[in-house]
């Protein structure tokens, strides 16, 4: 597993539901693993607020290495 790596949740933890992360997500690693854990990124959508400011629904969730599989290689 490294940097860019798409990677799938494969265990549930209440931490990563209460943070939008579902088991059978994919996201992008960001960064290298640090105490056991990995930066993950879920893509979420581009969108133009009422002030016309654009947004997105992303999330970075920090997750285990051992809760992760890999999905396809950087």
């Amino acid at each position: 597993m490294k940097e860019l790596d798409k990677v799938r949740l494969i265990k549930d933890r209440a931490r990563y539901r209460e943070q939008g992360m579902n088991v059978g997500d994919v996201g992008t690693i960001m960064g290298g693993e640090r105490n056991g854990y990995v930066l993950v990124i879920l893509e979420g959508e581009i969108y133009q607020d009422e002030d016309g400011v654009y947004c997105t629904t992303e999330k970075d969730i920090a997750v285990r290495v051992e809760d992760l599989e890999v999905v396809s290689e950087s």
